[in-house]
């Protein structure tokens, strides 16, 4: 399964769309080493998973502290 990367550039343009939530949230996808992510993007707009640059996962990050 091939997760969308979202960048700074999409991610600015409506910064409510997305969110950072548990890896082990109902059909989070698994690592490529089989296990659960910490953290994963989510796309309420899609109601998707998505990949999220470093910039971004940082941003989102510093927002959950």
């Amino acid at each position: 399964m091939r997760l969308r990367k979202i960048n700074s550039e999409t991610y600015h343009s409506n910064t409510s769309r997305y969110e950072l939530v548990p890896g082990t949230k109902e059909g989070a996808p698994l690592c490529p080493y089989g296990n659960h992510y910490k953290w994963i993007g989510y796309d309420k707009n899609e109601n998707e998973f998505v990949r999220m640059t470093k910039s971004v996962f940082k941003k989102l990050i510093d927002l959950k502290d």
